[in-house]
């Protein structure tokens, strides 16, 4: 009976014992360092084909006169959609010397306008026109010895996620015309203006 006893107190102060010890933990794990970098990109398209067919696009804007009594001013447009996640970037603007081609127009009778707009889901303050292309000038402010200024892009285009970049464009619209006047000559006036778009 008292050997019985003692077992029981033996084998009662090993399971106490047994608590108290700490056994190692087995353990395994796996590490997963993330990082992404986002860079800055600088996309500009024909508006009327805005999709990767239309990056970097080459616009001809023909325009037709006929002087006429009462023939009113012609005109001809090139509109183009920028997409760009910088802080800073500019619209710039540069022409080759134009040809009157035997009809007498000269720079300052082709008319300039510049408008800006934006898509649902871009930013329409990211970039203000630069005089003197805030109002209708020609284009003769464009010149051929250095790239002037025509945007000035003070935050990235979009406003808000677009998943698929539809509607995060800032709009930039150019139209030309040219007055019908008996005091031109026939023939074919031509020149090449060539818009980048640039960061800073």
């Amino acid at each position: 009976m008292i050997r019985y006893l003692i077992c029981l107190v033996f084998i009662f102060n090993v399971i106490l014992l047994l608590n108290f010890i700490v056994l190692p933990e087995a353990k395994a794990a796996a590490t997963v360092p993330l990082t992404v970098t986002v860079n800055g990109s600088l996309v500009i398209t024909d508006a009327d084909n805005d999709t990767m067919l239309g990056k970097d696009p080459t616009k001809n804007v023909t325009i037709n006169i006929t002087p006429d009594i009462g023939a009113t001013t012609q005109t001809g447009a090139a509109n183009f959609r920028i997409r760009t996640n910088r802080s800073a970037w500019r619209l710039t603007a540069q022409k080759t010397a134009s040809n009157a081609g035997g009809t007498g127009l000269t720079d300052s009778d082709v008319l300039l306008d510049v408008a800006k707009s934006a898509g649902s889901s871009a930013n329409a303050n990211s970039g203000t026109l630069v005089a003197p292309f805030n109002a209708q000038t020609n284009i003769g402010s464009i010149t051929t010895a250095a790239a002037v200024d025509v945007v000035s892009g003070t935050a990235k285009t979009s406003s808000s996620k677009d998943g698929t970049n539809t509607n995060n464009y800032f709009q930039v619209n150019t139209t030309y015309s040219v007055v019908p006047d008996f005091f031109y000559s026939p023939g074919t006036f031509s020149t090449t203006i060539t818009y980048n778009l640039v960061s800073p």
